[in-house]
């Protein structure tokens, strides 16, 4: 039979559901940044903080028991993060321990989040994000994955699942496990009726690192048809903004003649041009220890970075297949 006469033939074969094109995708990355030694390691690293954590809520929950303990951990927590909460924190443990549990708790979690995973969530994502675009770019391999079936929010979404996946392994399993160990060590389950929105808050502080960062990250990586350009701008990005609020932090602290002032103090007005202490003021209010007033401005600029950044790399996604 000739081939022009064959015609169009229905499909014999299973068709899988849409949903598992972005699983495809997300797949492929996360074994691909699997190969990274570097990774592994980073990823091995961001685990230990978890000891260390866990001894503090081993310490806090037997100090109720032992109050003679209870001295073993203030100097415990005031070495986690430096914050105008921490005196609220310690006052009310030193007075009701039983009832402030879910406070400490919260502050032991929060100081998680900022004191060891912020810093390795940076090269995490610094290792994982720069070649997942930029890859693709410089091989051509739209011309594959847009011969299917396949839109662009669906690619876009298995990148950024790709990168929350790796982020979720140091942000919410930790804490989650932190969580578990303190309903563990407490002496009766009722502790789960006083502390049950913490991992709530978990989940929420997660979203509100990953998102922009996996965002902007994945922009960058957008941008650039070399992996260690993009890598480059996401760590100086990181560093700059760190070392620029640093100095302009002191700098106020001189001028104004404190010199009692905390270089690194995240409620100081230059936090915002850093990222970092960005993200550390509003996960401060999802734990607790703010009021929303005070972190409205870092919010709207982690919105403003994320939907900017997805703007963008939507558009640089389709636009190799326009040229």
């Amino acid at each position: 039979m000739a081939v022009n006469s064959l015609g169009y033939r229905k499909w014999s074969g299973k068709l899988a559901p849409a949903w598992t094109r972005v699983h495809v995708i997300a797949r492929t990355g996360i074994r691909r940044a699997w190969t990274i030694h570097w990774l592994r390691r980073a990823l091995f690293f961001a685990a230990l903080p978890v000891l260390w954590f866990a001894l503090g809520f081993f310490i806090y929950e037997k100090s109720i028991e032992y109050p003679d303990l209870a001295d073993g951990l203030t100097p415990f927590i005031s070495t986690t993060v430096d914050s105008p909460q921490l005196d609220m924190v310690l006052d009310t443990m030193s007075d009701t321990p039983e009832e402030a549990r879910h406070g400490v708790w919260a502050w032991l979690l929060h100081s998680f989040f900022r004191n060891s995973q912020a810093i390795v969530l940076a090269l995490i994502v610094g290792l994982i994000a720069p070649p997942l675009i930029s890859q693709d770019i410089r091989s051509r391999a739209f011309l594959l994955y847009f011969s299917r079936p396949l839109g662009r929010f669906e690619y876009v979404l298995g990148k950024l699942v790709t990168v929350w996946a790796y982020l979720a392994m140091i942000t919410i399993a930790p804490a989650i496990v932190l969580y578990v160990l303190g309903i563990l060590l407490s002496p009766e389950l009722s502790v789960v009726a006083a502390t049950w929105d913490l991992p709530l808050r978990v989940l929420a502080a997660t979203a509100v690192v990953s998102v922009p960062t996996a965002s902007l990250a994945l922009c960058i990586s957008s941008l650039t048809q070399e992996s260690r350009i993009a890598a480059f701008a996401w760590f100086a990005i990181w560093i700059l903004g760190f070392v620029t609020f640093g100095i302009l932090s002191s700098v106020e602290g001189l001028d104004s003649s404190i010199t009692n002032s905390v270089p690194f103090n995240q409620e100081s007005v230059w936090s915002h041009v850093s990222l970092y202490h960005t993200l550390g003021r509003v996960q401060s209010w999802v734990f607790g220890f703010a009021e929303f007033a005070e972190v409205r401005t870092s919010a709207i600029i982690l919105c403003v970075v994320t939907i900017v950044s997805l703007v963008i790399l939507l558009r640089r996604v389709v636009a190799p297949m326009r040229a």
